[in-house]
């Protein structure tokens, strides 16, 4: 990316979901999670208007062309309130620029302003350090490690992280 490259961070709209899949479903994408999403049970198709029905998409685009995403469950556990935050990948192209730690803000800010959660999670694999300081550095904590067979290869954890929603203000400006 250069200087002049103007980066965009929106909500996807249906109309944008299309292109949202393909964008998934490029190899170097697909592959850079530990298990590809293409190798799940649930389809990347089905995933993605799952994830719109019932929460959001985060896009961010450079020149009209989706490089990069955000995506939120919304409330998985209305009794506690607890929301849950899925796939998150940035093309490689453009990492190392702050993209990720923008989505992760805005999506953040978003969920908060939708629903007010009591408390948000997400996970991630264990050995990726670029998550853990992106969520850390917001104020998650790590909250469990665990076997996901359907996520993790044989041998790779999966890490919870949480975020207790009363705390929020104090990492993102939210009254």
């Amino acid at each position: 990316m250069s200087r002049f490259d103007v980066v965009n961070i929106i909500l996807a709209t249906e109309s944008m979901l299309i292109e949202l899949i393909q964008f998934l479903q490029q190899p170097k994408i697909d592959h850079a999670f530990i298990r590809p999403l293409s190798e799940r049970d649930v389809s990347i198709r089905d995933r993605v208007y799952r994830i719109y029905q019932s929460g959001f998409w985060l896009v961010a685009l450079c020149n009209g062309k989706v490089i990069g995403c955000r995506g939120c469950k919304g409330i998985i556990d209305k009794q506690y309130g607890i929301l849950e935050f899925s796939t998150t990948v940035v093309d490689s192209v453009f990492r190392g620029v702050g993209l990720a730690t923008l989505l992760f803000q805005q999506g953040v800010k978003i969920a908060y302003t939708r629903y007010r959660p009591s408390v948000m999670k997400l996970d991630s694999w264990s050995t990726n350090k670029a998550v853990e300081r992106i969520v850390l550095k917001l104020g998650f904590s790590k909250n469990r490690v665990y076997d996901d067979s359907e996520k993790r290869l044989p041998g790779m954890q999966s890490v919870e992280y949480i975020l207790d929603c009363t705390k929020i203000h104090r990492y993102f400006c939210i009254a």
